[in-house]
């Protein structure tokens, strides 16, 4: 369901794409009926024809322009019979247009620099269809090209009946990529949560029935009914002239005529009550787990300020709530192992608020019972003052954020915020004038205003419930009753507020001593040493404005662990959580309040990992927060208990698909069944006890020196005097106890390895592999691989996908390790049919051998080459590739060559040397598979 972004709202949630900029210029239709200011950064228009444009000139990605057209249809504007031809018409797109001929769309994209899927790509909805095209180096002639193939695409598609069919295979394999849970599901709660509304019937990936009726005719007949000039919207932001990219949307889309009259209003329908209030579906290995909604009709209201004060005082409400059920979940004394409650105004659909629960096993009348009772309590009373100031600190902390980061934006991210404002019937405005409106509607927020808009989440049609079990319960009897017992709870007891501070805190050491510093200089990096072993490897950026990332690596990660038995490593995600010193999570967010300080831990290959995201005046307490987790570890019994039920509960989802079944197997099979990546049994996980948590993890905490690494937007004397006062202040840590074992890759073999599953009969997944190397020692020969891998998956893509129709998403990868020199994997993957398999292999090994046997072609090689490249000169421009890469500097100067070559080898990569690696290191050995098949099909195919 399409969930529309809201000026005010993203700029306060959502941290990685903060929201801004629009302006009025000479043609506003963008604010026409809003009173929020529009910023000057943005240009739009509107073409004679209708066609409506934005475009802004933005600086990040260097050179990069981001395009986006979108068309006002979606799988709404079907009919009953045409179910699913919106997002098919979306696939024949590409397939040939009046100038340009099947696949060459994504063949010229890729001579630009585009990778496709993530660079070009498009999605369907069901308001919206959107085509999406991130060009790495873009100048006019590129630009203008790219347009051209755009404007033809949604103008002059050619839909040739041969390509309808082909294209048919490909939007059904993409139908059985779902669960067959996910899609049951569906069945049951759209009917019933969407009664009366043409939404419960339109499923945007369609049905057997109406795709299989879909023919070229009546594909085209709904392509020009529908994709109309004065129904798009063609979005341009990038390192480019404004005034350049409006007049090449003039030119390539302004001689677009409509056929035909404009059709009618479509009949979106209005709720209804249906004919019971609840459902329920039994599913083998599901966890129990309740959806409950509620339905008010959708409105098209104005993007005013009355508005967004409305919708911020529904965030602060829905923020209140889930804190409090959050809250109980954290007790040790709650039926659920989770529960949230969410609000959306979804375009042409419904307003709706949505509570789930994931009950404990066989606790879901409990869980009910005690949610029900949170909002009982939340409907009985106003939230209190501390509660309101709490979340307000915490959105501004964000709106001062998107501010400071508001110019290293990406285009990317401008775009697709202007796309999802438009089809939410919304605006975007600066993040400093979402900080001042911000700072103006607080005092508003008030406990009677933020009450009364808590208590209309619970009104219209509902609630309404679907309640999900391993099992049968009773069938929608039992979840009615139920569901009516609930709605009678008395009012839960609050939580008491408290405060936290740093001074909480206990206190570290003596500074610590600086011992010497090494500078890298052309690569910007500094690598601090300090008297008590630690080490802090810095590289100040402004890639984005405002933002520090922190990593704090010791011990030896997954290396260490033993090789022949589980341990508890798979219980990594509750050491943060569990707090520090005397504080718990609860209190551990109340220190945060208000704060750009985070906390997070993490088992890797190598090392274990403290981290978190700042800014440069919180480093020197975020420095802190994760040096007084590893002098004043903190563990948590009921968060250990929690996390441990919540497994248990859905352990069984890992064989209820092929994809789910190959993605728990995998990393173990890749190794040779090695445990230490091996997903641990229900038995394992059923005997673990926080105990033996603590005495698992507690060492991992106090052993090995500690790696600092810090990336941002500071200066490395405050990252240094942060180091002295927190890392460096700790004792001198002993070496860690275990040595690194060693990893190896599976062996050749004639015949799959078979799993089963045991969801839909139809659903298999195959993976073929050859054995190659890995460390520091043949770098060159390994990034070649790595480009073969890119050449495999495309040559996958056109066979398996586009000729053979047997896959939706064929994918291929090299992968090695800097740190076990014997492994390295190259391999290809796909969900298929099970009678699909044998094709997939053969496929597969073709390929391989053919680029073994030849160079590839100059234009395949160049369509190849240049999307990697474009691609690593994105990544080297980002926090993100920083922190990880500079990982192990301290101990391995290799690694520094390794940075300093990773975009210069593939730019000199040749065709012969990637023809060469495959030869030396894939082919000349033979293959090993892996295939997932439904259990009644197991011991018939892949043989």
């Amino acid at each position: 369901m399409h969930r529309p972004i809201r000026w005010l709202i993203a700029a306060f949630a959502l941290l990685a794409t903060p929201l801004a900029a629009a302006q009025q210029g000479s043609d506003g239709w963008f604010y026409a009926n809003s009173d929020i200011a529009p910023d000057p950064a943005w240009t739009f228009g509107t073409l004679p024809n209708g066609v409506r444009y934005a475009v802004r000139k933005n600086a990040l990605p260097q050179g990069q322009v981001s395009i986006r057209v979108r068309i006002d249809t979606g799988s709404l504007n079907e009919e009953d019979h045409q179910q699913g031809w919106a997002h098919f018409v979306e696939h024949l797109a590409f397939r040939g247009s009046a100038s340009f001929g099947d696949r060459e769309a994504r063949h010229i994209w890729q001579q630009f620099g585009a990778s496709f899927g993530s660079d070009t790509n498009a999605t369907t909805d069901s308001t919206q269809t959107v085509y999406q095209l991130d060009l790495p180096h873009a100048d006019q002639t590129s630009l203008d090209k790219s347009l051209h193939v755009l404007s033809e695409m949604v103008d002059t598609a050619l839909f040739a009946p041969e390509a309808v069919d082909a294209e048919r295979k490909i939007v059904l394999a993409e139908k059985r990529r779902r669960s067959e849970l996910a899609s049951r599901y569906d069945e049951v709660s759209r009917p019933l949560f969407y009664a009366g509304l043409k939404y419960a019937q339109r499923d945007t990936i369609g049905t057997e029935t109406t795709l299989a009726g879909a023919d070229a005719a009546g594909l085209k007949a709904f392509y020009e009914r529908w994709y109309r000039p004065e129904r798009a919207t063609i979005v341009m932001v990038g390192d480019a002239d404004p005034k350049m990219m409006a007049d090449l949307i003039a030119k390539r889309f302004g001689d677009w005529k409509a056929e035909g009259p404009p059709p009618p209003a479509v009949d979106y329908g209005a709720i209804i009550q249906p004919k019971e209030g609840a459902a329920s579906l039994a599913y083998p290995g599901a966890p129990y787990n309740a959806s409950v909604v509620w339905l008010r009709p959708y409105e098209a209201e104005a993007p005013t300020l009355a508005r967004e004060k409305l919708d911020f005082e529904r965030t602060l409400a829905t923020q209140i709530i889930n804190r409090r059920l959050e809250a109980h979940a954290r007790s040790g004394k709650a039926a659920y192992v989770g529960a949230g409650v969410g609000n959306a105004r979804s375009t042409n659909i419904a307003d709706t608020t949505q509570l789930n629960i994931t009950a404990r096993e066989g606790q879901w009348r409990e869980s009910l019972n005690q949610s029900f009772a949170i909002i009982a309590d939340a409907l009985r009373a106003p939230p209190s003052e501390a509660e309101i100031a709490r979340e307000l600190q915490n959105m501004r902390r964000a709106a001062v954020s998107a501010v400071e980061g508001e110019n290293t934006i990406k285009s990317q991210q401008w775009a697709q915020a202007l796309v999802g404002a438009i089809d939410g019937n919304s605006v975007i405005t600066s993040a400093k004038t979402s900080l001042i409106l911000l700072d103006q509607l607080s005092p508003a927020m008030t406990p009677q205003a933020v009450w009364t808009r808590m208590k209309s989440l619970f009104e219209g049609s509902g609630p309404r419930m679907v309640l999900l079990s391993p099992s049968d319960v009773g069938g929608q009897g039992a979840a009615m009753s139920a569901l009516l017992a609930a709605q009678k709870a008395a009012p839960a007891t609050r939580v008491a507020d408290r405060v936290v501070t740093f001074d909480d805190l206990p206190k570290l050491g003596a500074p610590g001593r600086e011992v010497s510093r090494q500078e890298i200089a052309d690569l910007g990096v500094t690598i601090v040493r300090f008297a008590n072993g630690s080490t802090l490897t810095f590289k100040k950026t402004d890639y984005e404005q405002g933002r520090v990332g922190v990593k704090l690596l010791f011990g030896e990660g997954v290396a260490g662990l033993p090789t022949d038995r589980s341990t508890l490593a798979f219980m990594s995600g509750v050491v943060a959580p569990s707090g520090l010193a005397d504080l718990d999570l609860d209190g551990l967010e109340r220190l945060l309040t208000g704060r750009r300080i985070a906390m997070n831990f993490a088992v890797t290959e190598d090392a274990f990992q403290l981290s978190g995201s700042t800014n440069k005046e919180d480093l020197a307490d975020q420095m802190r927060l994760l040096a007084t987790k590893l002098a004043y570890p903190r563990w948590d019994d009921a968060l250990f208990a929690r996390a441990k039920a919540g497994m248990l509960d859905s352990y069984d989802l890992a064989f209820a698909s092929a994809s789910a079944r190959a993605g728990r197997e995998f990393s173990a099979f890749a190794r040779r069944g090695d445990l230490r990546w091996a997903t641990p049994e229900k038995s394992v996980i059923s005997a673990a006890t926080d105990a033996e948590f603590k005495a698992f993890f507690a060492p991992a905490l106090s052993t090995g020196p500690i790696e600092a690494i810090v990336v941002g937007d500071v200066d490395i004397e405050t990252a240094v005097a942060a180091m002295k006062a927190t890392i460096a202040a700790l004792p001198a840590r002993p070496a860690a106890a275990q040595p690194r074992r060693p990893a190896s890759p599976p062996a050749p073999s004639p015949k799959p390895v078979v799993f089963t599953h045991k969801g839909d009969p139809s659903q298999a997944q195959a993976i073929i592999g050859w054995t190659t190397f890995g460390g520091m020692e043949r770098r060159k020969e390994l990034r070649a691989l790595g480009m073969a891998a890119n050449i495999l998956q495309v040559r996958l893509f056109d066979r398996l996908r586009e000729e053979e129709g047997a896959s939706y998403s064929p994918t291929a990868s090299s992968g090695s390790s800097d740190i076990f020199p014997d492994w390295g994997i190259f391999y290809a993957s796909a969900e298929i049919r099970p009678e699909s398999a044998d094709t997939f292999f053969r496929i597969a090994r073709e390929i391989v051998a053919d680029l073994a046997a030849k160079p590839v072609e100059p234009d395949e090689f160049a369509r190849a080459q240049n999307p990697i490249v474009s691609g690593i000169e994105r990544r080297l421009a980002t926090n993100g590739y920083w922190l990880d890469t500079l990982e192990g500097w301290t101990e391995d100067p290799r690694l520094i060559e390794q940075t300093r070559t990773f975009l210069a080898d593939y730019q000199a990569m040749t065709a012969e040397d990637l023809r060469a690696a495959v030869a030396a290191h894939v082919t000349e050995q033979g293959d090993w598979s892996m295939l997932v098949l439904p259990e009644q099909k197991a011991g018939t195919v892949g043989d």
